[in-house]
This record gives C-alpha cells, sequence and structure tokens, in this order.
C-alpha cells in the first residue's frame, strides 16, 4: 500500500475502496505484485494523478463521468448491465436470443421461466394469464402424491440478492399465500429508474413488485459423497472490454445443510431446497467445510466433471451473446472489467442448468478454508487488468510478464464479441 513519502510512479494508479475488508485485502495484495509499474491506493488519498487510473472500488463509488468520458480512466464495473444481473430482464434478453437462434444450448441449459410482474393480490389471476403454464401446472398437480412427479416451480424476486425473497411452491393456495406475505408493505419500489446499482439486499423484499418464475428443478443431482444434499455450482467469470469472456476453472460446489430427498415434498424447508450459504452461516452449528467444495474434489469421474464444466462454458458463451445484443440494458464499454458470479445446478442426467448471474459477487462465502480460489480468481482478474489497461506501453519486466501469464492460467475463454472494439 501507499506510504507517505511514496512517489506514485509516471505509469498508473488504481484507487480500491471495498467495503467487505476480505475482499479488500485481497486486492490489493494481487495489486501488489505490479509496483513500482502500477501505484496502490486508498480512497482516503486525496488526489490521485497518473497517466492511467484505474477504480476498483464499490459501484457506487466509481466516477462513472471520468469512466466515461477519458480513455485513460478504467474500472472494475460496467455502467449499465441490469440486463445480465437483474432476473427478469436476463430472462427477457434470453427469450429474445433463443427465439432467432433456436439452436442454441440456452433452449435447454436454462429452466422454463417466466417474467411476473403484480402489484396487488387482487390482479393475481391476470398476472397469471401472462404465465399460463404456471397455472396449468399447478391444476396437473391434483390428485398426484409423489412430491418429485408434481410441476414445482420457484418463485424469485428479479432484483434481491442472497437468496432473499425465493420460495418453492406447487399449489394455487401456496403461491397466493407467499405473495401476499410479500406484498404486504405499501412501500415504493426504491429501485432506481436505470438499474445501474447492485440490486443485492439494500433492497427490501417488500419492496419488490417483479419476479420470475422458474420451472423448479425438483430431481437435481446427488452424490452420496456429501450426504446426498442439493448443491449448485458457482463460477466466477471474468468480462474485459467489450468483449471478452473468461470462465475461472476453479469453480465450487455450494451444499444445502439438510438432505434432499426426504424433505423434496416440505416445501417450506429452505436448509434442504435453498443451497445460499449466506443463509447457513447465520445458524447455529454452521460447518463451513460442509457447505463449501472444490468442484473438481466432488465424488465424480472425472469424465463427469469435464462434461459439466464443458456444458458451463457453452451457456456461459451463449447467456453474454444474448445479453450484448441488447445494449439498452448491458453496455460493456472497452475501459471496463467486471467480475461475476453465475450459479449453475446439475440435475440427475448430469445437465447443467443456469440459475442466475451476480454482480459483485460475494466472494466471502468462498469460506477460510478455500480462500485461495478467490486469491487465485483475483490475481488472475488483476493481471488481465494490467496486461489490458494499466501496463500499455509499460517497459514490463520479463519476470513480471510471466508471472502475469501464470496468473491467468486458469483463466478459460468462452466467448470473444466478434466486433470487439480496439483502443
Amino acid at each position: 500500500m501507499h506510504t507517505e513519502g511514496d512517489t506514485p510512479p509516471a505509469g498508473a494508479a488504481v484507487v480500491v475502496g471495498m467495503d467487505e475488508p476480505y475482499v479488500q485485502e485481497i486486492i490489493v495484495s494481487a495489486l501488489e505484485k505490479y509496483r513500482p509499474l502500477v501505484h496502490v491506493c486508498t480512497e482516503q488519498e486525496e488526489k490521485v494523478e497518473a497517466p492511467l487510473v484505474m477504480h476498483w472500488r464499490e459501484y457506487e463509488r466509481i466516477d462513472w463521468d471520468a469512466v466515461h468520458r477519458s480513455s485513460t480512466v478504467f474500472s472494475s464495473a460496467y455502467c449499465f448491465r441490469k440486463g445480465l444481473i437483474r432476473k427478469a430482464q436476463m430472462a427477457f434478453n434470453i427469450k429474445l436470443y433463443t427465439a432467432k437462434h433456436p439452436e442454441s444450448v440456452l433452449c435447454r441449459g436454462v429452466p422454463e421461466t417466466w417474467i411476473f410482474e403484480l402489484d396487488d393480490i387482487d390482479y393475481l389471476d391476470e398476472a397469471l394469464m401472462e404465465c399460463y403454464e404456471v397455472e396449468d401446472g399447478m391444476r396437473a398437480n391434483e390428485g398426484v402424491d409423489d412430491p418429485r412427479a408434481r410441476q414445482q416451480f420457484i418463485l424469485k424476486p428479479s432484483l434481491t440478492g442472497r437468496a432473499a425473497g425465493i420460495h418453492v411452491f406447487d399449489t394455487r393456495s401456496r403461491l397466493e399465500e407467499l405473495l401476499e406475505a410479500e406484498l404486504g408493505s405499501d412501500d415504493e419500489d426504491g429501485d432506481d429508474d436505470d438499474g445501474r446499482g447492485r440490486g443485492d439486499a439494500q433492497q427490501t423484499v417488500s419492496q419488490i413488485r417483479e419476479w420470475v418464475i422458474q420451472r423448479y428443478i425438483n430431481r437435481p443431482l446427488l452424490l452420496d459423497s456429501h450426504g446426498r444434499r442439493k448443491f449448485h455450482i458457482r463460477t466466477y467469470v471474468l468480462a474485459v472490454g467489450d468483449l471478452r469472456v473468461y470462465a475461472y476453472r476453479h469453480m465450487l460446489a455450494l451444499f444445502a445443510p439438510r438432505p434432499y430427498a426426504q424433505a423434496a415434498g416440505d416445501l417450506d424447508d429452505q436448509r434442504a431446497h435453498l443451497t445460499n450459504t449466506c443463509l447457513q452461516a447465520k445458524s447455529d452449528g454452521f460447518d463451513e467445510s460442509a457447505a463449501v467444495a472444490p468442484f473438481w474434489g466432488l465424488g465424480m469421474a472425472r469424465e463427469r466433471l469435464d462434461a459439466v464444466f464443458a456444458q458451463i462454458c457453452s451457456i456461459l458463451a451463449d447467456t453474454f451473446a444474448a445479453v450484448a445484443s441488447e445494449p439498452v440494458s448491458f453496455q460493456p464499454w472497452p475501459n471496463c472489467i467486471e467480475q461475476f458470479g453465475f450459479d449453475f445446478l446439475v440435475d440427475e442426467d448430469c445437465r447443467v442448468f443456469l440459475l442466475e448471474a451476480n454482480a459483485y459477487p460475494d466472494f466471502k462465502q468462498t469460506g477460510a478454508a478455500l480462500k485461495s480460489i478467490v486469491e487465485g480468481f483475483m490475481a488472475a482478474s488483476v493481471a488481465t487488468a494490467a496486461s489490458t489497461f494499466l501496463l500499455r506501453g509499460a517497459n514490463v519486466p520479463d519476470e513480471m510478464q510471466a508471472a502475469m501469464q501464470a496468473d491467468c492460467a486458469d483463466l478459460v475463454e468462452v466467448f470473444v464479441r466478434k466486433d470487439e472494439r480496439k483502443w
């Protein structure tokens, strides 16, 4: 870090300002290896002067005017990306894309999804007319006793994160109960107009009036080696400029705390149905080692692991192709990069489904034991930022060049936009 008496170099300066100390420490550590060519400073420093400046900060504190107006100012986020991180907007973009590309992997790699808007429970019939397949499915469940033979659906607020407001249902009466609870507040929707913010826990669930309903995958892959508990895969993704996209090979498996099969019909048992570790960490007796595992260490044959990873890469490629084709809601500026967390579910036939994408992923949920995965992804992201933005025109020592290449070794390129602009 910068200390009094240091003189910033003539090359680049990076302002680091993350609210979570866990993340701040890892970013700063990854950047330090590029001194003296890159000067690392905090938000507390009054003025930063350098020919190249990068903001690696919380979204709300990035100087977007400077990023937008200058080719020498960079940021660690895209300004407009609601077409990816808002569940309803991403569903809409994918629907448009698959209509034009019926051969896309997204046609089978995303659960059937409906955008659902409702302001008042009295208008539920009207709202369900827009997703009549859901109502038909609930009717078809009458007289079906086997819970996994029933058509089940999952309700997700479009904007919140960390599993807030997510529920599974399979009857009209249960859906009504859930919506009555969620619509219990008369507060106005607090979302900003352009959706530039994170859209996470800062938004209370009771303010949401837009959801997605997805067909619930009620036959997930269950592993004997992990107590036959439901899990999802967290893939860290790096998007660069306008636009190259990389998946980080070292993925995570996040497990629910309770076995799935016994609770398949108990839709209120979120500890069996929801796999978010942020929910578990608040519970007594939370066992980090049981909640998160490295993907490549799961009790599966290597060929199955490879097949899952290949599907994830294909789904990521078409997802970014879909959102990048809708510039109103996703604008990858050439002087920005961004880290995303993508969540995937694998069913019992080893088919992979995209669940959602998150900006500013909760890196801390990786836990202390697997912190090296976050450190590796951050080192790869910083090395990419250095080679793409910060060290351009610099006389980079061979040793530093080799270190950058080594740090990026586990980034797998999954998408390149054909009309990518150059500096």
